[in-house]
């Protein structure tokens, strides 16, 4: 369900609980109660930035033939859950789509051609842990619950959990697939132990 019918979805659930206390307010003042709660002056202003928004996804490479393994590390390790499985004409898999947190990820095996054939040009597979260009960062309620589900289900540590200079508690795990996973608490860490 994208943002503008959650918005819709939870305008008609407080309509319905309002009513069962007898307060009767109307769909469309629901509707501006909630564009309130996400901090917009009025639903028509909510309404134009949820059609005008961009939505991310990314495909995560992993070495051909490791697309079921990394989708159950990702399971395991990051809650992530399963959508949907592409497979080849000859019924292998091919690709994983997943659902983390509000963001679409596709774990996919890099193409074998490719990889015997640099110049080419990729997607690759990360051969090292970290030799990518990138860091996913989660922002995470409790960051040491993750990093410690994360090493259990396979990952290890790139840096320890610590507090940061702005106060929150951040970690960064390699994934068995060498990708890097940065942890940000949401959270100020008030009196709680870097560990």
């Amino acid at each position: 369900m994208d943002a503008l019918a959650r918005s819709k979805s939870m305008a008609k659930a407080l309509r319905k609980a309002l009513a069962q206390h007898q307060i009767e307010l109307p769909h469309s003042a629901c509707l501006e109660i909630v564009a309130r709660q996400f901090g917009f002056s009025d639903w028509n202003i909510l309404k134009a930035a949820f059609d005008n928004a961009m939505s991310l996804s990314f495909t995560i490479f992993v070495k051909h033939g490791r697309e079921r393994e990394a989708a159950l590390f990702y399971e395991a390790a990051l809650g992530a859950v399963q959508t949907k499985a592409h497979h080849l004409h000859e019924g292998e898999l091919m690709a994983v789509d997943m659902q983390l947190g509000d963001r679409t990820i596709s774990i996919c095996g890099s193409n074998p051609h490719r990889e015997a054939e640099p110049s080419r040009g990729g997607p690759f597979f990360l051969k090292e842990n970290g030799s990518g260009s990138t860091i996913f960062r989660l922002e995470v309620r409790d960051a040491a619950a993750v990093l410690k589900t994360a090493v259990a289900a396979g990952a290890t540590i790139r840096n320890r959990l610590e507090v940061a200079d702005d106060g929150h508690r951040v970690a960064a795990f390699f994934d068995p697939f060498g990708h890097v996973w940065a942890l940000h608490e949401r959270d100020v860490a008030m009196n709680r132990q870097a560990a």
